[in-house]
């Protein structure tokens, strides 16, 4: 497929059209809104989803394009079992599709680390979070004060968001986890042009809601002065357009900012309807995309105690014709059922011994090749599909990178250049006065001398036509096709005398 080019304006309506299956108002009897912020108490479950793709194909696209779409369509996600501990801990147990291969994984998150693996691999890989404040610099950060922001962010769009065109309520027996529940259904679609004046309800909502708007804001000052606090940011807010506000005048900061955050929301509504219109004038394809033919369907089933037991979403986009983009559409599916709500669950732990510690590791393709059995699914996904040791290089005569010498009918380069572009690791031997080069995937040494006209390439004695030397800058030259291929790589040489450098 030729490479798409990434629009991020048509990215944002379309995560819009996503918000909008919250902050319905009484529908059937049923609060929605109740519905949509029930799941916020919950401090323990356990769950499943599953995640699909489907792209439908333009019509008359290439080979090459259609065996593109037909991967994006083998793709799936399969979270066959998520534990939610009431302490914060979280595991979960599933396998990814791809093609006909199924790769199993499990994950584990605490307040340290993320923990997960993969089948196949030798070890466990793991992230540490413990010393992420200190990681990024951030003094103050409260993680329980983020959660409560969250909470108020999400209460807060889900009250004012408005109530879609198609919606209905109805009550069902269905099985969640094995138990057939009385559930309470709430349906509801959406279609990409009904987007435009959904936004526009929302922002008049927003003007209007003096307590829920202070409310939002308050929380997030509760949660932003310790780390401005931390940050030396006492003496005034003058920068941030609040004039001679102390920082610790909570009452002042969130009245100035209120009414800032207001003015703006009327001031956009003021020329909303014009700024859309301009908006699909200036790109057209904007037509397609928040067309009748995108739409979003999304079923809840909710309990009497208001929390989401099962959850369907299907969103199709439609896509304007492109050549970057030879789809009509691509469609996203997710079911979700959830049990054991707040009853006693105890996440699955993942050993973190001999686990791999990615924050400290930039892991190269070949370490990364390692790091799982040759005979394992991810081990040929990550070769053969992915490519992750895939390099091309191409040197020109006149490079001036690497600046290639021609001595003799041979090109020299300069060694830790193309051996380093090629992923080798170079080290000086000072005892025998050598250059060793070891080969990232396969592990090959090849040991190069100044001044000598043998290479040993794992051992094994090579001639070579001119002995390796050293340029004015101090640059150790070797035979440019010798270094590649002893490197697992091929080399070809054009007309025009440009020097084509591929590894698989």
């Amino acid at each position: 497929m030729k490479k798409m080019k990434v629009r991020t304006k048509w990215l944002l309506p379309i995560l819009a059209l996503l918000l909008i299956l919250a902050g319905c108002q009484t529908v059937g009897g049923l609060d929605v809104n109740k519905a949509l912020l029930g799941d916020l108490d919950v401090k323990s479950s356990e769950s499943s989803t599953t995640f699909s793709l489907n792209a439908v194909p333009a019509a008359g696209i290439s080979a090459e394009d259609q065996e593109m779409v037909d991967l994006i369509n083998s793709f799936s996600v399969n979270i066959a079992h998520v534990k939610l501990q009431d302490n914060g801990n979280v595991s979960a147990a599933g396998s990814v599709g791809y093609k006909k291969l199924t790769v199993p994984f499990t994950l584990f998150m605490d307040k340290e680390a993320i923990v997960f693996t993969a089948e196949g691999a030798k070890q466990p890989f793991y992230f540490p979070l413990e010393s992420y404040e200190e990681e990024l610099g951030v003094e103050g950060f409260d993680p329980t004060k983020a959660q409560e922001i969250s909470k108020l962010l999400t209460t807060f769009v889900v009250k004012n968001l408005p109530n879609p065109g198609a919606i209905n309520v109805t009550s069902v027996n269905e099985a969640v986890y094995g138990q057939q529940l009385n559930l309470t259904k709430l349906h509801t679609e959406i279609t990409g042009d009904e987007l435009p004046a959904l936004v526009k309800s929302f922002l008049k909502s927003v003007s209007k809601d003096t307590e829920g708007f202070t409310a939002l804001i308050s929380g997030l000052y509760d949660y932003l002065y310790p780390i401005l606090k931390a940050s030396g940011m006492e003496e005034g807010l003058s920068d941030f357009g609040l004039g001679d506000i102390p920082l610790n005048d909570k009452e002042g900061v969130v009245t100035v900012a209120h009414d800032a955050a207001k003015l703006a929301v009327d001031a956009l509504l003021l020329v909303y309807d014009n700024q859309v219109k301009n908006l699909y004038k200036s790109t057209p394809e904007l037509n397609t995309i928040l067309g009748k033919d995108t739409k979003l369907q999304v079923d809840l089933l909710v309990d009497s105690g208001f929390h989401i037991r099962k959850q369907n979403v299907d969103l199709k986009v439609a896509l304007p014709a492109s050549e970057d983009l030879p789809l009509q559409s691509i469609s996203v599916k997710a079911e979700t059922q959830t049990w054991n709500v707040n009853g006693a669950v105890t996440a699955d732990a993942i050993s973190k011994e001999g686990a791999l510690d990615l924050s400290e590791t930039q892991l190269t393709p070949g370490q990364t090749l390692r790091s799982f059995d040759q005979n394992s699914a991810v081990y040929k996904l990550l070769k053969d599909d992915f490519g992750i040791t895939a390099k091309d290089i191409v040197i020109a005569p006149d490079d001036d990178y690497y600046y290639p010498i021609v001595e003799n009918g041979t090109t020299y380069v300069p060694l830790r250049y193309l051996a380093e572009d090629l992923d080798a690791v170079v080290k000086w031997d000072p005892v025998n006065k050598a250059i060793n080069v070891t080969d990232d995937v396969y592990g090959d040494v090849i040991v190069f001398k100044v001044g000598s006209a043998q290479v040993l390439i794992n051992g094994k004695a090579v001639k070579i036509s001119e002995p390796v030397f050293v340029d004015e800058y101090g640059d150790a030259y070797v035979p440019l096709r010798l270094l590649a291929e002893a490197l697992h790589a091929t080399v070809k040489v054009d007309e025009y005398g440009y020097i084509d450098i591929h590894r698989p």
